[in-house]
């Protein structure tokens, strides 16, 4: 349903009003936590041990003193037998009849990892099979007054993704992962290890896990567009509901009712819009550009009696962003327009904050955030080797004006069969109804590096990929960007089907697309070649250093505390070893070559800060040909050598200084 709204209205709403909308409602649902009173064990042993959800089998080995902690020296070696493991979680869950009066209860797991089983009084409720989705069951017929038993069997993910392999009938590419059963799985590709970080896989409720409790109806999504158009702001607003219901849906913008709309019926389920105009608040920008206000948009769901019984609410700005692909003289452009002005894009790219992320919490992701606004950033692309970051997250960039650059968690190619497909297509649907109306989003992309590797990086003879298996490789590949394009373009935002879209080494790759550029570290360049390979837009370049011997200190005996120890050398987990900063320290410092550890430390980030300098003041000045500069990377996910400029405890590095002293000064 259409509803149009007369500019005029709006100004006539005052605190007074009538219409203003009162929050002084109860809405019947609520949700009961069920972190406490859980206990796991190994399947097969007969021990039960204490857990803390959210969580991961890791932590809880550790806390009860059954691994050695994986940070600490080479104890991550020793614990990797868990991966290959199965294990029980569970708990009681007690029911009063006060409870069984509602009419709904519902079991929500915000986050399983990966491949579990949820039982209730040893009745299946379901399955899980993807790190990056809810998973919600109604247990309302299955409870009974008093005790209850809840328990969750997580199956090794290497076991089950061997059977997707298997199944499938071709290996995928797996250049981070020995076992090679990652591509089949909807998981953190880094937790298979790669080369700033080890490998270590978990399992787990990694992520929050609640009682849901209503009666009536409720809001399942509600979706929100806020585009500024001259004086005014194009708002589009779309609720569904989980049936449909004899009321309607009232909206308001900052406390002001704009419209109460009815209910109709799409495919079985409520749903109600909202599209008209209200008068233009002030923009939000990016850092630097502007300033951020943030205004609230609310839902409330209103029975034929009037009483609100459900509510909804979601914090957004007012902006217009672009991704800007034009043919020039010089190839094709890539850079961002936000409210019609081009945007020279600072910042970074992010890695999770650590290898076990619910120890490290949201604090951890917000941090990273705090880091960036200091260094004058104002966009991070989230890697897609990762996840994807709490609300918290996406929250604090729209406060600090950082805009976001998401990529879709996808690090190796894909199976193309249709049960794939549809958990990615729930996954990316789920994500774009929790983080789309934040007005930092500036781009989704398909991938990480797929498409170079596919044409550049000898997959097909390292494979075996030849003929109708590189084809139905590449053809699940062309299919997973169709159906990875048709979300962000509904919802109208900008898209790029991998990054980068030209490829370093070669003079077309810096005349269009973005560019990865890895002559130095890979390609054993000079830091001068920075200055002659500027692409459009440069997503990623960097240089590894150490963390210092400090932090060091909190995670190795002080007795392999000293050059070339086997834990010492352990630490790096790249290809190339030292070796590129060993060069550098005598190439690009002049140095003689370090003969004590603190002395390679100190070097090592002398070397990365000048290389960090010298990459982006080429950057700056190669505007407006390049329009973008995104260091790799911000942070650390465990305390080793690596390509960051924060180290794992959240200790800026030298290089975070010279980034911040170029970003904060240089328009």
């Amino acid at each position: 349903m259409r509803v149009s709204l007369v500019v005029g209205c709006w100004k006539m709403l005052g605190v007074g009003c009538s219409l203003l909308l009162r929050f002084a409602v109860i809405a019947q649902e609520f949700h009961i936590p069920l972190h406490d009173g859980w206990q796991f064990q190994q399947v097969g042993m007969e021990q039960w041990y204490t857990a803390e959800v959210p969580g991961v089998v890791q932590t809880d080995l550790l806390r009860n003193g059954l691994i050695p902690d994986p940070y600490f020296g080479s104890n991550v070696d020793s614990v990797q037998w868990i991966e290959n493991e199965d294990w029980i979680y569970q708990r009681t869950l007690f029911v009063a009849d006060t409870l069984l009066n509602h009419d709904h209860l519902d079991l929500v797991f915000k986050g399983l990892d990966t491949f579990a089983e949820v039982y209730l009084n040893d009745s299946l409720m379901g399955k899980a099979d993807n790190m990056f989705r809810t998973w919600e069951w109604p247990i309302k017929e299955r409870l009974r007054l008093g005790t209850n038993e809840l328990k969750v069997i997580f199956r090794s993910p290497i076991k089950e993704g061997a059977k997707l392999r298997d199944a499938y009938g071709i290996q995928l590419p797996h250049d981070n992962d020995p076992s090679g059963v990652s591509p089949y799985i909807r998981k953190a590709a880094y937790q298979f290890g790669w080369d700033f970080c080890p490998r270590l896989v978990t399992s787990g409720i990694w992520q929050a896990v609640d009682l849901r409790v209503w009666s009536g109806a409720r809001f399942l999504s509600f979706q929100v567009s806020a585009v500024p158009i001259q004086d005014s702001v194009a708002l589009q607003l779309r609720s569904y509901l989980n049936a449909p219901f004899d009321g309607s849906v009232r909206y308001a913008v900052d406390r002001h009712v704009i419209a109460q709309v009815p209910i109709g019926v799409v495919d079985g389920t409520g749903s109600s819009g909202f599209e008209g105009l209200i008068p233009s608040a002030r923009l939000w920008w990016p850092l630097g550009e502007g300033e951020q206000p943030l205004h609230t948009i609310v839902a409330e769901l209103v029975d034929s009696e009037g009483k609100v019984i459900d509510r909804i609410q979601k914090r957004t700005g007012y902006r217009t962003i672009e991704l800007v692909q034009e043919q020039n003289s010089k190839g094709i452009s890539f850079s961002f327009r936000v409210n019609g002005t081009d945007v020279f894009m600072k910042g970074c790219n992010l890695i999770p904050p650590s290898l076990l992320l619910a120890a490290a919490g949201d604090g951890a992701w917000v941090s990273l955030v705090r880091s960036m606004r200091e260094a004058g950033m104002n966009m991070v692309r989230v890697w897609s080797g990762g996840v994807y970051p709490p609300e918290a997250f996406y929250t604090a960039c729209d406060t600090a004006g950082i805009l976001v650059w998401q990529d879709f968690m996808v690090a190796n190619m894909v199976p193309g069969n249709v049960e794939f497909k549809e958990n990615l297509v729930d996954e990316t649907t789920e994500l774009l109804d929790r983080i789309g109306h934040h007005p930092c989003l500036a781009l989704f992309c398909g991938n990480n590096e797929l498409e170079v590797a596919w044409k550049n990086w000898g997959w097909q003879e390292r494979y075996g990929l030849h003929g109708p298996d590189s084809a139905r490789v590449f053809d699940a590949y062309r299919e997973m960007d169709r159906t990875l394009s048709i979300g962000p373009h509904a919802q109208h935002f900008p898209y790029t089907p991998t990054s980068p879209l030209s490829n370093w080494g070669n003079a077309e790759g810096l005349t269009k697309g973005d560019l990865h550029y890895w002559g130095v570290w890979h390609g054993d360049s000079t830091f001068s070649s920075f200055k002659n390979n500027i692409g459009r837009f440069v997503s990623e370049y960097g240089f590894q250093s150490y963390p210092d011997s400090a932090l060091l200190s909190h995670y190795i005996d002080p007795k392999e505390l000293n050059l070339g120890s086997p834990t010492i050398k352990r630490l790096q987990r790249s290809y190339k070893t030292d070796k590129p900063i060993w060069e550098a320290i005598e190439r690009e410092l002049g140095d003689e070559k370090p003969t004590t550890l603190g002395g390679f430390i100190e070097a090592s980030q002398r070397a990365q800060a000048k290389a960090y300098g010298m990459a982006i003041e080429a950057h700056l000045a190669a505007q407006p040909h390049c329009m973008g500069t995104l260091l790799w990377q911000l942070n650390d996910c465990w305390p080793g050598p690596s390509w960051s400029i924060i180290d794992y405890e959240g200790r800026p590095k030298p290089a975070y200084q010279v980034v911040k002293n170029l970003y904060r000064t240089t328009p």
